[in-house]
Formats: structure tokens, sequence, C-alpha cells
């Protein structure tokens, strides 16, 4: 039985009598320990809990087993494809630790460079 919204008049009676909730109810962890793929995505512009990003925060996604580790070791990792360095919400957005490892690879380029000059 379905309401004008197209929600279900029952389902609040069936969460009374099994305890279940559905997936919209649970925030983005409602896999029910299937597994699947996770965005990775910058901080420029963190989506809402439980929301994904913008298609051009997202770096990439990684697929994970029921328990949540990397599938094959590594989680085969897609690019998106829609990753956008500079939008309307500011420039790139790493966390510490990356900008670290991103300063440290681009000053070992910068030393390559000027070594072959």
């Amino acid at each position: 039985m379905a309401s004008s919204a197209g929600g279900s008049l029952l389902q609040p009676r069936r969460r009374q009598q099994t305890g279940s909730t559905g997936a919209s109810d649970q925030a983005g962890h409602g896999s029910a320990g299937r597994g699947g793929w996770v965005h990775v995505s910058d901080l420029r512009h963190p989506p809402d809990f439980g929301r994904i990003a913008e298609p051009e925060d997202i770096f990439g996604s990684v697929e994970v087993d029921g328990a949540g580790n990397f599938i094959d070791g590594h989680g085969r990792y897609q690019q998106s494809g829609t990753y956008r360095i500079c939008t309307n919400e500011g420039i790139l957005g790493l966390s510490d630790y990356l900008r670290q490892k991103l300063v440290e690879r681009l000053t070992l380029e910068e030393a390559a460079v000027k070594k072959q000059k």
C-alpha cells in the first residue's frame, strides 16, 4: 500500500514488527555485509553524512568486501573520469597526509628536472 507521496503506509508497522529499517534510514551503512564500491573524494566540499560527494569531487572508487576490506588487496581502483581540480567550490582539497605526499613528490620531480638541465 503506497501513499500519494510514494511512501509505504505499512512501513511503520513492519518496523515495529521486525525491528528492521530501510536503507534510507541507515545513513549509507545499509549494505547488509555484502560489500560494494566506496568513492574516494577530496575534502574541498565534504558531502553531508550518508551522502555521496559531487562527481567533480570524486577521484575514483574502490571495491570492498562485506567486512570492508579491499577486494584483491587493492580494491580494483577505478578512476571516475569526472574529477575536476578546480570548481566553483575552490581548488583541490587534500588531507594533511596527502598534501605532504604531494609536496614530497613534486619536490622530487622538481629536483629531477633541475638535474636534467
